[in-house]
Parts: C-alpha cells; structure tokens; sequence
C-alpha cells in the first residue's frame, strides 16, 4: 500500500450511463477493507458511502448502481485510501456522461467532482454540458408548435 499525501489531490475518472448508474475511477492505491468514495448531498444531511476496490495498476474502482436512491440535487464526492485519513474532496478527472443520463457528473468551480441527480422526468429534455462540464438541460416539450393563424391557408 502506498500511502497518499495531501498535497495531491485524489483525482476521479466518472462515467455516467442511461440507466442511472455511475463508475467511479480514483487514481490512487489503498488498502481494499479501508478505502471509500463517500457522495454527500450539498443540501442536507444524506450520504453515500461506497466501498472503493483495485480496478488496474494504480486505480480504484466504486460503481453506483441506478438501484440505489439519490434525492434530487447536488452531491459533493470525498473519498478516504487510507484508515488514518478522513474524507478528503476528490478532484474531477474525465467525465463520459450518456446524453440520457439522470446523473450527471460535473467539475466544480474550484475543480471537484460532484454529481447532479435530477428526477426521471427532469431529465427528459435534452441534456448538454457548458464548457466547465456543468449540466444544463432544456425542457422535453419547451413550447406547442405554433399554430397558423388561418387554417387551411
């Protein structure tokens, strides 16, 4: 096991996939039984904790099943490698995010991972992402079509 320093920030690679289920990649190494990703909603005082396993040489792996409820907002993710560190905020690394995805992952202001989760029919409209990767999305149906004023002109 290699120990972290605090200097470097843990670094997390995210996929996001249509049903709701989110991949997270940690560029760290760390004892197996100890090491977690912890999501922890902006707005109050919920939180998931994941348990990180070795994925390849230097990485660490949690997956969140679209089985398991988030309320709707912004969760801020921490992770912990070691037993003698708390839960420190993880840096964004690569985002793959489906366009259908209720999940979405997004680098923060100050370059965290966090993750908008937006009930199903929230996320029925298109979904795109601004240049800091912050989700935006546009209503399914924004407006009827428009009407002609003289049918059968």
């Amino acid at each position: 096991m290699t120990p972290v320093s605090h200097a470097v920030p843990l670094r997390a690679d995210c996929i996001a996939d249509s049903a709701g289920g989110l991949t997270f990649d940690v560029s760290a190494t760390g004892a197996p039984d100890t090491a977690h990703l912890v999501l922890r909603h902006r707005e109050g005082p919920e939180e998931v904790t994941l348990p990180l396993a070795p994925a390849t040489k230097g990485r660490l792996r949690a997956a969140l099943p679209s089985s398991v409820s988030l309320l709707e907002g912004h969760w801020d993710a921490y992770a912990s490698v070691t037993e003698e560190e708390s839960d420190h905020r993880v840096a964004s690394g690569a985002m793959d995010v489906h366009p259908h995805a209720s999940r979405v992952p997004y680098e923060t202001r100050g370059g965290n991972l966090s993750v908008e989760c937006r009930h199903e029919e929230a996320s029925l409209g298109a979904t795109s992402l601004d240049a800091r990767g912050t989700a935006r999305s546009a209503p399914a149906n924004p407006r009827p079509p428009a009407m002609p004023a003289h049918p059968g002109h």
